[in-house]
This record gives structure tokens, sequence and C-alpha cells, in this order.
């Protein structure tokens, strides 16, 4: 083999051998594509209810524990897991008395037997402030059972006087647990159809904004 041979052999092989040892170059970065994502499958139904569009069913105001434990029972009893809130509010109170101011407890007590010899549920009251004695004949906080009790009294023939009154009293509510309106439209219904209890329906944001401080309760057993 000639010198000229023998370098050209030694020069190749050399280059052969560098090329070997070179690290491997980075592959190709992929083109990124980027695709909308839909936020449900299509068809499928929407099942989380935002603020803005959930309603919310509530009862009528209650002012005694007694109806609280009732209304409880009976929401119970129909399958519904209510939630009980607590408020103290200024509500309109409808006070019928006999129309004397008796000086006497035994004048006063006279006259409330004569009321219940009507029919009248009556109870003898002493205003210590004024020095008189007061004949209750009912004290109402709806105005329905008001009107009620006014026809009872114009039947007896006997004067009676009638005050409404602005008093601070303790409150319960009941409601439910937000949903869309068409879940709350049905459980609105539901609760209308037994004709003793008269639900409300609002949106979410105006419960919130009316009740939202109101105190959760848990009935009496």
């Amino acid at each position: 083999m000639t010198l000229l041979t023998r370098i050209m052999t030694f020069t190749l092989l050399t280059a052969l051998a560098w090329l070997a040892w070179q690290a491997p170059a980075s592959a190709p970065v992929p083109r990124i594509v980027r695709a909308s994502i839909p936020e449900r499958p299509p068809g499928a139904q929407q099942t989380t209810v935002t603020a803005s569009s959930a309603w919310r069913v509530l009862t009528r105001r209650v002012v005694s524990k007694a109806a609280v434990t009732s209304l409880s029972r009976r929401l119970e009893s129909m399958g519904l897991t209510p939630v009980i809130i607590e408020k103290e509010e200024d509500v309109t109170m409808h006070a019928f008395d006999d129309a004397i101011l008796f000086k006497s407890s035994t004048e006063a007590w006279e006259a409330s037997r004569i009321w219940q010899s009507y029919g009248i549920v009556s109870s003898v009251i002493h205003a210590e402030e004024a020095g008189v004695y007061l004949v209750g004949l009912g004290r109402f906080f709806q105005a329905r059972y008001a009107e009620s009790m006014q026809q009872q009294l114009e039947q007896t023939g006997r004067k009676y006087r009638y005050q409404q009154r602005t008093v601070p009293i303790q409150s319960w509510r009941f409601t439910f647990a937000p949903g869309d309106k068409q879940q709350a439209e049905s459980l609105w219904e539901k609760l209308h159809a037994t004709g003793v209890i008269m639900p409300a329906l609002m949106p979410e944001a105006e419960f919130q904004q009316l009740y939202g401080e109101m105190k959760e309760v848990k009935p009496a057993q």
C-alpha cells in the first residue's frame, strides 16, 4: 500500500469515527394544533345551576314554634328536606279587645265570661302602666285570620276595639335547595296543592338579598 493510499484511508476512518460520536440532532418540534373543546358533549343536558339562573322556593312566615314543628313534620312526610331560617322581623299585628277599659280585674273577668259565652276565646290583660285591665279577644299576624275573627265578633253584636300595631317578633321560614326555574316551579306546585302551605317563588339572587342574613336552625323533634 502506497503512502498516499494509507493517508487517505486514515483520514476516512478518522472522519467516520468523528461522525459516530456526534450527539443526535433534536427531533423536529411538532406544529401546535389548537382546537376548541366543547363545554359539554353535543346533546347533553346542562346539570350545573349557576347563581344567576337559580330559583328558590320558600314558605310564608311562621310565628310560633308549634307551627314550625308541625310544618317541618309535614314537609318531611312529603319526602322533602327543608331548611329552616330564623329572623326577628317587624310585622303588623291585628289586635282585638273589648271596647271598655276596666278598672278592676273582677269587671274584666266578668266581661271575658260574656265573650266566651259567644264562643270567643278571651283573656284578661293587666296594663300596669295605665292601671287598667283589657279583655283581649285575639292577636293575629295574618290578615286573613284577622278578617275571620272580625266576622265572628260582628255576629255577637257586642262592641270591640281593633288596632294595628307594628311589633318585632321572632319568625321562621322554610326554604329548599335552589334549582333551575322548572324544578322550582314543580316544587312550588307541589306545596301549593296542599292547600295549607303558601309557598313563594323567587330568583336566588333576590332570595339572598332578602334572606341571606337569616340564621339557619334545626326543628324541634
